[in-house]
């Protein structure tokens, strides 16, 4: 009798390869041949998930973004405006953003390699653009709570901050500690809605 293979899991196991590649080489390092050494698939494998190199890294960040929000999906907004319960909420929403532990700094690595990947290859930019638009939602959202007397521009002000700092975390640039970040982020949100 054939084994009968799970053509949605079979998928993630794919891309969960590509992402171990984007975190260990950079976009640059998804191919198809050592995607599909990482999965211990042939490539005949790997192709019949994926027409080519971009669909392939789209379907990766995608999935580290959907994890992402995911991750932020179980977190519950106050049900009132304002106060202690907004901030913390916030600092809640931030700390899901930035590379605290390994998963979150794995999540940064392949933000940066995309990102930077997008600004020459086209293929990537609708995917950066969607993850972009849906941080500042997110970020407007939490803001909106804590009485941010111009939540869009805060929003643009922090995802800029959430940007450096991720970068700094994941690069030879800066080189930033987890307990640095969290102390930059909550005296950032101590100043906020006052």
């Amino acid at each position: 009798m054939p084994v009968r293979i799970d053509p949605d899991e079979r998928r993630r196991h794919v891309t969960d390869a590509a992402l171990r590649l984007i975190v260990a080489e950079g976009v640059a390092g998804v191919t198809f041949r050592k995607v599909a050494a990482e999965a211990r698939l042939n490539i005949g494998s790997v192709r019949h998930y994926f027409a080519d190199h971009e669909t392939l890294v789209v379907a990766a960040v995608t999935a580290a973004g959907d994890r992402m929000g995911g991750r932020l999906s179980r977190l519950s907004a106050p049900e009132r405006c304002g106060g202690d319960a907004a901030r913390d909420h916030l600092l809640s929403v931030l700390d899901e953003l930035v590379p605290l532990d390994e998963e979150r700094r794995a999540e940064a690595v392949i933000l940066v390699e995309v990102i930077a990947a997008s600004r020459t290859n086209p293929a990537f930019a609708p995917v950066v653009s969607r993850m972009a638009a849906d941080l500042h939602a997110v970020l407007v959202e939490a803001l909106s709570t804590i009485g941010t007397a111009r939540p869009e521009t805060e929003a643009v002000r922090l995802a800029g901050l959430i940007s450096g700092l991720s970068l700094n975390a994941v690069t030879p640039h800066g080189d930033v500690a987890p307990d640095a970040i969290r102390a930059v982020l909550r005296a950032h949100v101590a100043t906020l809605g006052r």
